[in-house]
């Protein structure tokens, strides 16, 4: 760190001679933190609100609560940078759409604190020295918003996820956007995912988690475009039988059509409608849970509708963005439930999901602070809740979902022609059990990175010549004592514009390589033969792809 951002002098920061609500740098040390934070939240708090009568009550306690986490989560020690006339694109489109109207004031300006680790001082940050602004851009953390209202008083928050997320819950794997803020005329660049507070009166949870859905594509794609919460409650209103200001939420039949409306494509699950088997040890949840870990390993940020058990209250909505790691115990759980076709049963190799390791998640919820990592069965902070849906926006030509590319997946592995029982004879041992990863990559990340990290200087060139769609189905086969190490010995690549067909049948294979022989299959083969393999000689395991979520270690 240079040495203009050390923490070498703390004089002149006692905070009985700062006026928070009106001072542009803080520093927060080791040394003030337990003082500071406390009462620079409930000052910027008291003046931020139009409301400030109600700065006593329990609920603004338990906003105030909620910033206090977020400033004392952060690295000590860091620099709160304010902006006390912050215009925010969502929160002043709710207030000429909306608080406008009412005939109380409500104060249009919001508040923005930006967060820098070091200590920074104005002449500091306003230097000109090239290497002091590089400083200032490789420590900036992020920024969150603070609207003038009484409930949902957190606006948009962007914060990088490695200085938020527990020591105990790494590592964590996370789906984020590298979004550009613009903090008194300089350019700064944080990996987030947003968040934002529901204020309980323009938006729910589900139209938060449709604003922190749209904020997060748009970012990162040039498909889809930025949309502002008005937006989103006029494509509302056209799907609903009675007025949406004041909201009071949405269905997911109903989200799953605003986001159709945005140009996706979108999926919805519900758990219900998942089928049951009666002689299956999988039940439903354990279905729903491996479509969901199969969407996140994608790297596709999933909406998740909660209901109470009995379905007795109201719902809930937010976004899961990412897992945490394999647990030892479902590790073992997970060989009760594997797959066996029957008509191969004498002699094919079980397949075991590599999705029933995971069962902690990484969600976004306006009702906790960012990035929580919980149990599938816990995901709420209210008890007694459960995933009923699980929404799923994906790309317009994204036709293959994942419940479809994942029984392809298990016919191609135990084909009597294309399966692994033919092509790793000698490799493995008879009726050995196998762990499959499944998962939708771009083909170009896919090329980059097998171009990058296999052995073999054919394959590497067959998978960089081979024609695929946008989007790709991968599945990773492991043996058992590779996958900790992510360390693959075979891959079938499935065409995700595709559609499965009667039985799930192979039509849709594009690319499958088994120890030492690859094939590949170009469009105008209509069925997958794969007559001729190529044969590698310096064929060898191979690293799991790993470009679709971000490791926080």
């Amino acid at each position: 760190m240079d040495d203009h951002m050390q923490e070498t002098n703390t004089s002149g920061l006692d905070s009985e001679h700062i006026r928070y609500d009106e001072e542009v740098f803080i520093a927060i040390t080791e040394g003030n933190f337990s003082n500071t934070i406390p009462e620079f939240c409930e000052c910027i708090y008291r003046y931020s609100m139009s409301d400030t009568g109600a700065i006593d009550t329990d609920i603004a306690k338990n906003y105030i609560g909620e910033l206090k986490k977020i400033l004392t989560q952060l690295p000590r020690p860091y620099t709160i940078i304010q902006e006390m006339h912050h215009i925010d694109r969502s929160y002043r489109d709710t207030y000429y759409a909306y608080f406008s109207n009412q005939h109380f004031d409500v104060k249009r300006y919001s508040r923005r604190l930006s967060f820098v680790r070091g200590i920074i001082e104005a002449d500091v940050f306003y230097s000109s020295n090239t290497k002091v602004q590089e400083e200032i851009a490789l420590n900036f953390m992020g920024a969150c918003v603070i609207n003038p209202l009484s409930t949902g008083v957190i606006g948009r928050t962007l914060i990088d996820p490695q200085f938020l997320i527990s020591e105990d819950d790494r590592p964590a794997y996370v789906r984020v956007s590298n979004f550009k803020l613009h903090i008194y005329g300089k350019k700064l660049l944080v990996k987030a995912f947003p968040y934002r507070m529901q204020d309980e009166e323009t938006m729910r949870c589900a139209e938060v988690t449709l604003l922190n859905l749209l904020e997060y594509y748009s970012n990162s794609y040039m498909d889809y475009r930025n949309v502002v919460p008005s937006e989103i409650l006029y494509m509302e209103q056209k799907h609903s039988h009675e007025r949406v200001l004041p909201s009071r939420g949405t269905s997911y039949p109903v989200l799953t059509k605003i986001l159709s409306e945005f140009g996706f494509s979108p999926r919805l699950y519900s758990l219900s409608a998942i089928e049951k088997y009666n002689l299956s040890q999988v039940t439903q949840e354990d279905e729903l849970k491996r479509l969901l870990h199969y969407y996140i390993e994608s790297g596709i940020p999933v909406a998740l509708n909660l209901v109470p058990i009995g379905n007795n209250g109201a719902g809930h909505s937010m976004v899961c963005i990412g897992h945490g790691n394999a647990n030892p115990d479902l590790i073992k759980k997970a060989k009760k439930h594997k797959w066996i076709s029957w008509e191969h049963r004498n002699h094919c190799h079980p397949i075991i999901d590599s999705a029933d390791f995971y069962d902690r998640y990484v969600i976004v919820d306006d009702n906790q602070p960012v990035y929580q990592v919980r149990p599938f069965n816990q995901l709420s902070l209210y008890p007694d809740m459960k995933v009923e849906n699980i929404a799923v926006p994906l790309y317009k030509r994204m036709f293959l979902d994942a419940s479809d590319a994942s029984a392809i997946a298990r016919t191609v592995l135990h084909h009597k022609q294309l399966g692994i029982d033919i092509w790793s004879d000698g490799f493995l041992e008879p009726q050995e059990d196998v762990i499959i990863r499944l998962f939708m990559a771009s083909s170009n990340s896919l090329k980059e990175y097998r171009s990058q990290t296999l052995m073999d200087i054919f394959a590497r060139e067959a998978y960089a010549m081979v024609p695929m769609p946008r989007f790709v189905w991968v599945c990773e086969i492991y043996r058992e004592s590779d996958y900790a190490s992510l360390k693959a010995f075979a891959e079938i690549v499935i065409d995700a514009t595709s559609v499965p067909g009667r039985g799930h049948n192979t039509r849709s294979l594009i690319l499958m390589h088994y120890p030492h022989v690859l094939g590949i299959r170009f469009p105008e083969q209509v069925e997958a033969e794969f007559n001729e393999m190529l044969e590698l000689d310096e064929d060898g395991l191979f690293p799991g792809f790993r470009k679709n979520l971000r490791k926080i270690e």
